[in-house]
């Protein structure tokens, strides 16, 4: 979410972020396959693969990004307690 919030918008500059934040939540026992940061996190990663590395995401699609990752960082927060 900083990258974005600092206006990094390449494809190449954000996925191995969100590639990463994807294998971990695949480590996480607690998390069912259908949590729904999983799923959002996969959508985006699903998206960005069809970019270019120098590709960058709009101002529209950086904003529903960093939406959706506060919305999953908020249901992990739930799985938690």
């Amino acid at each position: 979410m900083d990258k974005l919030r600092l206006e990094l918008r390449a494809m190449d500059m954000i996925q191995p972020e969100l590639r990463e934040l994807r294998d971990t939540m695949d480590c996480l026992a607690m998390l069912p396959e259908d949590f729904e940061g999983k799923v959002k996190v996969q959508e985006w990663l699903d998206k960005l693969s069809e970019m270019s590395a120098s590709d960058e995401l709009s101002e529209a699609q950086a904003r529903q990004l960093i939406f959706d990752l506060e919305t999953s960082y908020g249901a992990f927060n739930k799985v938690l307690h």
